[in-house]
């Protein structure tokens, strides 16, 4: 079972600053894993069922840089 955090603040900074102290010590897979929850949640809410997320890949533009 998932624990549920509650922390009270009084400003929006506050909060935000909360929030950046608690995603950096949590890391950089605890990070992905609530992205990738987010991503599934939202293709559910948006009635997308079945397969993974493809990423989307395109390329705008290519220069080539002198040197």
């Amino acid at each position: 079972m998932a624990k549920i955090w509650e922390h009270k603040t009084h400003s929006f900074k506050e909060a935000e600053e909360f929030d950046d102290r608690f995603w950096r010590k949590a890391g950089a897979s605890a990070r992905f894993i609530a992205t990738w929850m987010m991503i599934v949640q939202w293709r559910k809410m948006r009635g997308k069922q079945g397969g993974q997320p493809r990423l989307r890949r395109s390329v705008q533009s290519i220069k080539r840089v002198p040197g």
